[in-house]
């Protein structure tokens, strides 16, 4: 089963709130490094920042990495966790939650 692929579009929630990331569409190896530089963005803003993964379409191990890496910061609010992703970080050993 062939899907097409949709580069994602990460934005800090249409620039109204730099706290804030919502990116949109597949976050897998090819658009990593995009999505880590918008993650680097948002945590160069003190405080609690906040992830909403809602309109994501697909994920891989190097963007759940990144998620993994970017939750050790212990300031970021993960929202829209899918029950796919939540199954996937079950399967790689994660027992905790990316919202927790």
């Amino acid at each position: 089963m062939a899907t097409e692929s949709s580069s994602p579009q990460l934005s800090q929630a249409d620039n109204q709130n730099p706290r804030h990331l919502a990116p949109k569409g597949d976050i897998t190896i090819f658009e990593a490094g995009e999505f880590k530089d918008s993650l680097t963005k948002l945590f160069t803003n003190d405080g609690l920042v906040s992830l909403d993964l809602s309109a994501v379409a697909r994920v891989d191990t190097a963007a759940i990495q990144l998620l993994l890496a970017a939750k050790k910061q212990n300031r970021m609010f993960v929202s829209g966790i899918s029950e796919d992703l939540q199954s996937r970080l079950h399967r790689l050993g994660f027992a905790g939650s990316l919202s927790e």
